[in-house]
């Protein structure tokens, strides 16, 4: 403790200043939500909202080593790929074939010299696996097509809104980057948004909240100015059988 206070006294004023003006070195305000209350994760932890488990240990740096060994794999393949020419089919069939091989040779030199083969598991999915993940996949699907099908009816035309904005960054951004570049700068961006949420989340949850104020204003004021006074259709009465 006594060599880190030296290290902070050796640092020059102004630099301290500066680091200290930094809205991550301030003081977070006190939430007016409460743990269980968020603003934008609601009674969720970054955690649960990612799903839990590996994943999301790697994501929030909970296990480092996972952390670093999928940033280093990813930026790996990326490089290869982008310098070495080929396509992602041609690298996993090359490796593939690879591994192949070498398990092949490996077992028949092991069963002439009477060794021990290479250890291979034997690999199988089991029923409630499959079943749990078609369900879930299968809420998530229909979740996704009743929002489009609100959006394309035009009942929510603030979360129209928030899809079009969605969809014109996505095209923006994949104009200028290939598919596989975006799913490196994807992977990275999952290894930082989460984790620096996750610590400061009493500010990004007060500014956030700030900015949705004024968004909420703003979006009165023209739907009353505009919006309210398009003519829309009577909604449709359902049959009674």
């Amino acid at each position: 403790m006594s060599e880190q206070s030296d290290v902070t006294q050796n640092v020059p004023d102004p630099v301290m200043e500066t680091v200290n003006k930094m809205p991550a070195s301030q003081t977070a305000p006190v939430s007016q939500y409460g743990p269980g209350n968020r603003f934008l994760t609601k009674d969720k932890t970054v955690h649960q909202i990612l799903g839990g488990g590996r994943a999301a240990d790697s994501a929030l740096w909970r296990d480092k080593y996972l952390s670093a060994g999928t940033l280093g794999g990813s930026t790996l393949a990326w490089f290869l790929l982008e310098k070495s020419g080929y396509t992602f089919m041609t690298l996993l069939c090359n490796i593939l074939m690879f591994v192949v091989v070498i398990l092949f040779v490996w077992s028949n030199v092991a069963a002439l010299l009477h060794r021990p083969g290479p250890p291979v598991p034997e690999l199988s999915l089991s029923e409630d696996f499959v079943l749990s993940t078609a369900s879930v996949f299968r809420y998530d699907v229909n979740k996704a097509l009743a929002i489009a099908r609100d959006v394309a009816l035009g009942k929510d035309f603030k979360l129209f809104l928030l899809v079009i904005a969605f969809l014109y960054v996505v095209s923006t951004v994949t104009s200028w980057f290939n598919f596989l570049t975006c799913v490196w700068i994807g992977i990275v961006l999952l290894h930082i948004v989460p984790f620096v949420y996750d610590k400061y989340e009493d500010v990004i949850d007060h500014h956030a909240k700030k900015a949705a104020d004024v968004a909420s204003t703003h979006y009165k004021n023209v739907d009353a100015a505009v919006l309210s006074k398009i003519p829309r259709a009577p909604a449709k009465q359902k049959k009674m059988m």
